[in-house]
């Protein structure tokens, strides 16, 4: 079936059930961000494959909502499908909500499959659809999707605490010590990630995820893993033993959510509607006590960053020789994405891609979450830009980075447009803050320099990233957004503004960046950044006269550690392209 006789499927189910909308969310049952390939229902209905969209069908009208991320992606992959693209938060444009209700009367039935449904997003829903009937269980896509792919179950493995640098047991008795502040009996936790960062277990349920796909319970005695007992060996499950925490099949979370008693702590953003609905104990909700502690990466962790920044950095050294060596040879962007993953391979500890490599020539680039085709990926030129977001997991940590490479002569505009991205990446590495600040706060910062040209971008400024977890990590984030998450010590967070001009180029620049203290005065304590990411930021761009003499020195101190950590991974002809790339301005 094409999409419009997906579509036309779904309207008859509808019919069937008397729904007058069905919602198909980006979810699974465990709310992760990349999903398993069984739960991209909404990719499967609509022909849209970014990361992050909500379907609605009604018996007339089909709509996308879908953020400024993927505007671009989204106009091209919808064409022809009858699905009308709303852009969220864009001037005019209903929300999904707004629409629903301009849409229908009191009495209408909304259909949802409540196990991919955040009771967050369930709850906001009742309150803005007041007067609605909001029907949860019926998963309508399985019924229409004849050849949907069956989950993978990969092998769990132990992350010893020689990378961990906290024991499970040890993390286990931080969320007990959490419940007891909050006045709770036990936590029930959806989010894959938390789960694998509690037990100190890793999987690859999910390419570029190194999750399992599981439940957990912590309650005053037991920390049960709730799990397809067939991803853990003797091994995982002899260490799990020994750190306290029991073993039992995923479908028996269920069961267990009923008898629980008391109170119960849950994530409404991280726990599904159908999970909670089993619950019958009195419910209070907040951030994961798990995800707060994960936010905060320990000692061991930061150092053994530090190690991953150098073996990464080499790596991208390598291929910005090589794409500056080939530019001109006939390469896509496509081979630049499989080189690299080449050059990283050859790297100690190196696991897989953090995230499906973003290379994009030209106009490509001005589309934010651009993945190339291994068929018909633009081919370079020796003009404009390569914009190049990557990253890795190793086993000692996760990378994400960031770099604009210019191919040959570039228009004033692109040469201005560069300058100032990178003015607004060194502007907020320079920041200096005080203790309690928020993201919203420092993205003004970031975004400065480009506000006052008339210019801006459509996505946030930073994320949190995990530790050989999901490459985007809460709760911090630094973006428009206001998320009441203070930036504290010890989170690594991106730090990647940029500026896209529609059909023409993208520049985007990203470090990765660990909050440290700054100073005490009588005003209190602050905070600031310490970059982390190790690789040459471009300076052939620049136009002169825009940095000011803090920033260039920032540029110069940062090149030279560059130099320093990483000329020992690269032999000679490597070392003296690095030696080039990071000279004094």
């Amino acid at each position: 079936m094409n999409i419009p006789e997906r579509i036309a499927a779904l309207r008859q189910k509808m019919k069937e059930c008397e729904f007058d909308a069905y919602i198909i969310p980006s979810s699974d049952p465990h709310q992760n961000e990349y999903l398993p390939a069984p739960y991209k229902t909404r990719e499967f209905m609509s022909g849209f494959t970014g990361s992050a969209g909500t379907l609605l069908v009604t018996a007339d009208k089909a709509g996308l909502w879908t953020d400024g991320r993927y505007f671009l992606q989204a106009e091209h992959q919808l064409k022809g499908s009858g699905i009308t693209l709303f852009k969220m938060e864009e001037p005019g444009v209903p929300t999904l909500n707004a629409f629903l209700k301009s849409e229908f009367k009191a009495g209408a039935k909304i259909g949802m499959d409540g196990k991919v449904v955040s009771l967050q997003n369930y709850e906001a829903m009742q309150k803005e659809l007041e007067g609605m009937e909001l029907v949860t269980g019926r998963d309508l896509v399985g019924d229409i999707w004849k050849d949907r792919p069956e989950p993978v179950l990969s092998e769990a493995f132990i992350l010893g605490n020689e990378y961990a640098g906290k024991s499970a047991a040890e993390k286990i008795a931080e969320v007990r010590a959490g419940l007891a502040e909050k006045g709770a009996d036990a936590t029930l936790i959806g989010s894959c990630e938390d789960i694998c960062y509690l037990f100190n277990i890793r999987g690859n349920d999910i390419p570029c995820n190194p999750v399992l796909i599981s439940y957990a319970l912590i309650d005053k005695t037991r920390a049960v893993l709730f799990i397809n007992e067939k991803q853990i060996n003797e091994h995982v499950r002899a260490f799990l033993q020994k750190e306290g925490v029991t073993i039992a099949p995923y479908e028996s979370v269920f069961s267990e959510a009923e008898k629980l008693e008391g109170t119960v702590y849950l994530d409404g953003a991280r726990t599904n509607v159908y999970v909670r609905s089993k619950i019958k104990a009195r419910i209070v909700q907040g951030l994961n006590i798990s995800s707060a502690l994960k936010a905060v990466k320990n000692s061991t962790e930061l150092q053994n960053l530090d190690d991953t920044m150098e073996k990464d950095g080499a790596a991208m050294v390598k291929l910005l020789k090589w794409v500056e060596n080939n530019a001109a040879a006939g390469i896509s962007e496509y081979d630049v994405s499989t080189k690299l993953l080449e050059f990283r391979a050859e790297g100690k500890d190196f696991i897989e891609a953090s995230f499906e490599t973003i290379s994009a020539y030209g106009p490509n680039a001005a589309i934010v979450h651009y993945a190339p085709a291994e068929q018909g990926s633009a081919v370079l030129q020796a003009k404009s830009f390569l914009l190049l977001d990557s990253g890795g997991h190793y086993i000692n940590g996760t990378t994400d980075i960031t770099r604009t490479v210019p191919l040959g002569p570039l228009t004033a505009q692109e040469k201005e447009s560069y300058t100032l991205v990178l003015q607004s990446h060194i502007r907020l590495a320079l920041a200096q803050f005080k203790a309690g600040t928020t993201g919203l706060s420092l993205d003004t910062i970031a975004r400065l320099p480009l506000w006052e040209r008339g210019m801006d971008y459509n996505h946030g400024t930073g994320h949190g990233v995990g530790y050989l977890l999901p490459v985007h990590e809460g709760p911090q984030s630094i973006s428009k957004r206001y998320i009441n998450e203070a930036i504290k010590l010890g989170m690594v967070t991106s730090n990647e503004p940029g500026y896209y001009a529609a059909g023409k180029y993208g520049i985007r620049i990203e470090n990765l960046v660990v909050t440290v203290p700054a100073e005490k005065t009588e005003s209190g304590e602050f905070y600031r950044f310490k970059t982390i990411t190790l690789c040459p930021i471009d300076t052939r761009p620049l136009v002169p006269g825009i940095l000011s003499q803090r920033e260039i020195d920032w540029l110069n101190a940062y090149h030279e550690e560059v130099r320093t950590r990483l000329s020992p991974y690269l032999d000679e002809e490597h070392r003296l392209f690095l030696e080039e790339k990071t000279k004094k301005l």
